[in-house]
């Protein structure tokens, strides 16, 4: 008799550990609260227009690389289409001068040099580690499975490892401070953001200037759509608007799950790829924990959630040049958000995907990083909340009319999502649509996948695997499958379809 899983969550790591489940003989149910699949990896339709929630750019689009072999395997990789940028950002002042983010490092250096000839030095030690960080993995076995040969292998990623320990110790203010140039000090800050570590922005650089990460043309969909279309074909059973209450315990081993309509469904293994703090601590209400766990909980360091809005503009954008991060120019009235003055706006136009819009039309986005709890509040008074939202789209059309003239009249569509909206689609906890803040430490260390004292009981995704993505989420499934695969002393398989 086949072994079965029981995966909460229909993500894509719960599809990724579905698929790789059925690989593997395994018998598999996904139970997903919502009523398409995707999770944080997600889009939803206006109008016409298609907002799309996740895909900036995807790490492992060429072929050959470390994680395309798990879209391979996935079904994805066999159809889709990549759009590679040239232009990571661009960055407007008030006279109109624009910075360019090249994603090619040649290009990058000599275009930062030719602006700055004085900062030499420091451009070329910029432009060095965009060209040499080398961030394409095989996707190989999760660390808990690593042997005496693994780990000497492992031994090739303590350059890159001390190099992250090196850099994520400078934030991006800090560094520009090394310019001597006043424009450049300047615009550094704008074009890779003030306080966080300059690594991030190195980490993403160096896959673009690889290309190794491109854009999927039609975003998030074209990703999660055909990977839940091989689920099916390899047998797996699906259920939408299925919400999981409870996780079933008996003598400390996972059996099955409650849902909230009462019904029970028994296995022999439970993935759970749900927010971490409501697996934890109300799935099994908090029963398996120890001190790390408590202590990561109350003092969480987690992604600041969004304000998102997005707009379908009759208009084709042609005048912009396509970029991953969009367009930043300072604003001459600032728009408040949750208390907070932005006197920049970041519009990102989707030029280079058709699929988004109606022909001729466009989809303009703009998000705000912003604080849960204010939104959280005001969604208590329903019109309040409503009258919030509706007013900072229109400010941020009075935005983007100072940069584009005309565009008010060219609204054709308008979607306000908060971080309230992130939680209730996909019950990430405070909002936070990537999970923990990735670090120099958790590259090189990994979460526990366990919680102690539980059997046959993981957890996956990115609350075990900090700062989340989806190529991170679909290696999660994969690893998490490992680690059954090995306590049932049977072989792992991957297939292609």
């Amino acid at each position: 008799m086949k072994k079965s899983i029981v995966i909460i969550g229909g993500g894509l790591t719960g599809l990724s550990a579905g698929c790789y489940g059925r690989m593997n003989g395994y018998e598999t149910s996904i139970f997903e609260m919502h009523s398409i699949t995707g999770g944080v990896a997600t889009a939803w339709k206006r109008n016409g227009y298609t907002i799309d929630g996740a895909m900036n750019w995807l790490m492992g689009t060429k072929p050959g690389s470390g994680n395309y072999q798990v879209w391979e395997e996935l079904g994805v990789a066999q159809n889709w289409k990549i759009y590679n940028h040239d232009l990571n950002a661009v960055i407007e002042n008030r006279e109109g001068k624009a910075f360019s983010v090249y994603c090619d490092a040649e290009r990058f250096e000599q275009y930062l040099l030719e602006l700055a000839p004085e900062d030499e030095g420091v451009i070329r030690e910029l432009t060095k580690v965009q060209r040499s960080a080398n961030l394409d993995f095989p996707v190989g076995k999760p660390p808990e499975l690593n042997n005496f040969f693994d780990n000497i292998a492992m031994m090739k990623m303590l350059p890159l490892g001390n190099m992250m320990r090196k850099w994520s110790k400078v934030n991006t203010r800090e560094y520009a401070q090394r310019f001597r140039n006043p424009y450049l000090r300047e615009v550094f800050v704008l074009a890779f953001g003030g306080d966080i570590p300059l690594i991030m922005s190195l980490m993403a650089l160096a896959m673009q200037h690889r290309k190794l990460a491109g854009y999927v043309i039609g975003g998030a969909l074209a990703l999660v759509e055909p990977i839940e279309r091989r689920y099916k074909a390899l047998g797996g059973e699906l259920h939408v608007h299925a919400r999981v209450e409870k996780i079933l315990v008996e003598s400390d081993k996972a059996v099955g799950v409650k849902l909230a309509d009462g019904t029970e469904h028994r296995a022999d293994w439970v993935i759970s790829t749900a927010d971490g703090r409501t697996t934890i601590f109300d799935m099994l209400e908090g029963k398996y924990t120890d001190d790390e766990i408590r202590n990561r909980y109350e003092h969480p360091d987690l992604f600041k959630p969004l304000v998102y809005v997005a707009l379908g503009v009759n208009r084709t954008f042609d005048d912009v040049p396509p970029s991953i991060a969009g367009t930043s120019y300072p604003l001459d009235k600032p728009i408040v958000v949750a208390g907070k003055e932005e006197k920049y706006l970041n519009v990102r136009v989707y030029n280079f995907d058709p699929t988004l819009s109606p022909p001729g039309k466009n989809i303009a986005v703009v998000g705000f990083e912003t604080d849960y709890d204010y939104w959280k509040n005001l969604r208590e008074d329903p019109e309040r909340y409503k009258a919030e939202k509706e007013r900072i789209a229109g400010d941020v059309i009075a935005g983007l009319e100072q940069r584009f003239p005309g565009i008010t009249a060219q609204v054709e569509m308008r979607d306000v999502a908060t971080p309230i909206t992130w939680e209730r689609y996909t019950g990430n906890w405070r909002g936070a649509y990537q999970g923990w803040v990735f670090s120099a430490e958790s590259f090189t260390s990994s979460m526990r996948k366990t919680l102690p004292g539980l059997d046959n009981f993981y957890m996956a995704g990115q609350w075990v695997n900090p700062g989340g993505g989806m190529p991170t989420a679909a290696i999660s499934g994969n690893h998490t499958i490992q680690l059954i695969c090995k306590r049932d002393k049977k072989p792992f398989i991957t297939t292609k379809p």
